[in-house]
């Protein structure tokens, strides 16, 4: 997302809110939030709504600096938890627009969310069991310590990053905006990934993703984001190396 295009666009005066991807998984790209919350900061009539599920707690957010209104996230990506969590911090300003907006339902209220919390309810029946999961994940966390943490989403990711560009392949996102919890790679040497993937899980146990959709054939992603160490992801890469030495190119279409 390009902060400029972001200005032009609210400039125009048709927005109410903007809603922002922080980490989209499916291309390895990583916004640059403080470059984007710094022009929407300049328009206080529009609300900002941030998407963190595959970068809160794997980096510094700093939520109530930056000017972030609605602050969302999930239990299955950089938490390392089953799906099945949502996750929201709001601001008072978007609490106020919330409880003057007629018609806003039942299951998204802020204000009801806000009232259930303060009296220590919810508004509808909750996942006990991922409550307690998350529980003992923040107590991980804790212990790690967020900075350790924050450290270690990095040297993994350039783990990865300098294996495979060893092998001679690129990154997908333009330079400058890969992602610290995934790689996306391109698929610049063409090898065949359906044929990488069958090796890596009938000799090594486990695959890798082989782009989807557009991107299927001519991307793959490896995690780093979560409970990942450096032994779970130089392990990784050994296999990786085993099953690309025996990996032929894709046919031509």
């Amino acid at each position: 997302m390009d902060p400029e295009a972001v200005r032009r666009e609210l400039a125009t005066g048709g927005y109410d809110a903007i809603t922002i991807i922080h980490n989209e998984t499916s291309c390895g790209c990583m916004s640059d939030l403080d470059a984007i919350m710094k022009v929407v900061r300049s328009f206080p009539d529009v609300i900002s709504i941030v998407d963190t599920v595959s970068s809160f707690s794997a980096m510094p957010i700093k939520k109530d600096e930056l000017g972030i209104d609605v602050l969302i996230t999930g239990s299955q990506k950089a938490l390392a938890l089953p799906p099945g969590l949502s996750l929201l911090s709001v601001s008072k300003r978007a609490l106020d627009r919330a409880a003057k907006t007629e018609g806003r339902g039942y299951y998204f209220d802020f204000v009801e969310f806000q009232k259930n919390h303060e009296n220590g309810m919810t508004p509808s029946t909750p996942v006990i069991p991922l409550i307690y999961a998350l529980k003992s994940k923040l107590e991980d966390i804790k212990a790690e310590g967020l900075e350790a943490r924050y450290a270690r989403h990095v040297r993994l990711n350039n783990m990865v990053r300098d294996f495979v560009f060893s092998k001679g392949f690129k990154l997908f996102p333009k330079e400058g905006y890969g992602s610290v919890t995934l790689n996306c790679f391109a698929n610049t040497l063409n090898i065949d990934l359906g044929a990488l993937n069958k090796t890596l899980k009938s000799k090594h146990k486990l695959v890798i993703d082989g782009g989807y959709g557009k991107l299927k054939g001519k991307t793959f992603r490896i995690s780093n984001m979560g409970d990942e160490t450096d032994e779970t992801i130089a392990a990784m890469l050994k296999s990786l190396d085993a099953a690309l030495a025996e990996t032929p190119k894709a046919a031509a279409s």
